[in-house]
């Protein structure tokens, strides 16, 4: 218990040195309690007791001037003073040293966007919406004022696109094309016997190649849309410790996760039984590559025009040298779930640059308030007590990733709160304070006020930060 709580001391110390992100000297900092995820063994959820975070925010950042506006454009929020190279779509650029999105329109824009911009499937919409397509443009003129320019993952793309077409202010999207996840759940109804099987083990599937091809044909209908960002291919795949540690534990000698485990140690001449932490790294370095060349080659021949944004890596994969290797080849940009810390650490961000020259975005983070009287229980977000504590969360953790030169934007997790109501929902997405509105689709004010200040101050703190560490 000491050492974790030394390492968690020198932690906040690093995060706030002159070699990660920022002094102390030049910044005032606040402080948020938060309740800490954790998850045991056995899959069960617990919550620290309360403990005290430092947090900076625009207002604490000294020398910054908040007064000072960079010129945008009103399609995309791209900034108008930089230009990169026009294409007509989505495509990212480096220029000394960091990295850009570059808009259709060939300028330079940051990436902040929601998940899951749609509405409840549970209850009819709140008769502040006329119908669906009204919702739609009451959202996203509601996001584009707070400064958010992307609906993320999981967003309800068919009547964005519809709202797109007719509005001359559009949102960029993505789309979550679930190739992995999708393959596994018709391969185990057509085949009981592969039921526990690891979802690594259908990766290895001479069927899975073909199964993307076809997916793929479906992008087609968006091939030529120019607010298209991207696609991702899948989310969260157990490109981990755990779930290696799981498929080496059960010995299956049908499952083909297993067998390219046992036949890559074998040629190695490693001990399956007594692999070292490095030459898991390296095996599940190797699976990654496998499944992203699969799929990367699949969405490229279909839709040569937008960005493969990878697979939402998660937990320690994020962690993982040899899958960055493969994420370097075949994605153009990283996409990261971040969850764990307080705020990204500066020891994490450095290693993604070092192991791989592509940018990256954080596809998922949040916090969840104890006011709002949700069971709060779901999801791997933190716990905070107010609405404002997670506006203070957000801007200190968005902040980090300002600082970081490989890094090309953000996801927040969600656009609305979970219904505790919604029996489909899967146990990660219930009864929980994810959301920027509540159920009833009125945003949180004290949340916002602190996103739509960060958000619209994005380039100029970019500019004040790069200023800063070319001192």
């Amino acid at each position: 218990e000491f050492r974790r709580v030394l390492f968690r001391f020198f932690s906040v110390l690093k995060l706030f040195s002159p070699t990660a992100y920022s002094q102390t000297k030049s910044t005032d900092t606040l402080t948020v309690m938060a309740k800490i995820w954790s998850k045991d063994e056995d899959k069960q959820v617990h919550y620290s007791d309360w403990k005290a975070f430092l947090a900076i925010t625009i207002d604490g950042i000294k020398g910054f001037d908040q007064t000072k506006k960079i010129p945008t454009d009103k399609i995309y929020q791209s900034r108008t003073d930089k230009k990169g190279n026009k294409t007509g779509f989505f495509h990212t650029e480096k220029k000394n040293g960091r990295w850009w999105v570059v808009d259709p329109n060939g300028y330079y824009t940051y990436v902040t966007a929601v998940n899951g911009i749609r509405p409840l499937r549970t209850t009819p919409l709140p008769s502040t919406f006329t119908d669906i397509n009204d919702w739609a443009k009451q959202t996203i003129i509601a996001l584009d004022t707070n400064g958010f320019n992307t609906a993320g993952c999981w967003s309800d793309t068919s009547e964005i696109i519809a709202y797109n077409r007719t509005s001359a202010n559009p949102i960029a999207y993505t789309t979550q094309l679930s190739l992995l996840s999708g393959y596994v759940s018709e391969t185990k109804k057509q085949y009981k016997h592969r039921k526990d099987q690891s979802n690594l083990s259908f990766i290895m599937d001479d069927d899975f190649p073909a199964y993307c091809r076809e997916k793929c044909k479906l992008l087609k209908s968006t091939l030529n849309d120019k607010n298209l960002l991207g696609h991702f291919s899948d989310n969260e795949i157990g490109f981990t410790a755990n779930e290696l540690k799981s498929v080496l534990k059960n010995k299956n000698e049908i499952d083909k996760a297993y067998l390219f485990c046992r036949n890559y140690a074998t040629a190695k001449g490693w001990n399956l039984d007594s692999l070292t932490k490095e030459q898991q790294k390296i095996i599940l370095g190797e699976m990654a590559g496998i499944y992203y060349a699969i799929v990367y080659k699949a969405i490229k021949d279909a839709d040569p025009n937008h960005l493969y944004l990878g697979s939402r890596i998660h937990s320690n994969a994020k962690n993982n040298q040899y899958i960055f290797n493969y994420l370097q080849k075949y994605t153009d940009i990283i996409s990261i779930n971040y969850y764990g810390d307080w705020q990204p650490r500066a020891d994490f961000i450095n290693d993604w640059a070092t192991w791989c020259d592509k940018p990256f975005f954080v596809t998922e983070f949040y916090t969840k308030a104890e006011e709002t009287g949700m069971n709060n229980m779901s999801g791997a977000g933190w716990i905070v007590k107010t609405q404002k504590d997670r506006g203070i969360h957000y801007q200190n953790f968005c902040l980090a990733l300002l600082k970081a030169k490989n890094c090309v934007g953000w996801h927040w997790f969600r656009y609305q709160d979970n219904d505790p109501n919604d029996a489909k929902a899967d146990d990660s997405n219930k009864d929980s304070n994810k959301g920027i509105v509540n159920l009833q689709y009125e945003f949180y004010q004290p949340l916002m006020q602190y996103m739509k200040a960060l958000n619209t101050s994005v380039y100029p703190l970019i500019d004040f930060f790069d200023s800063q560490n070319s001192k």
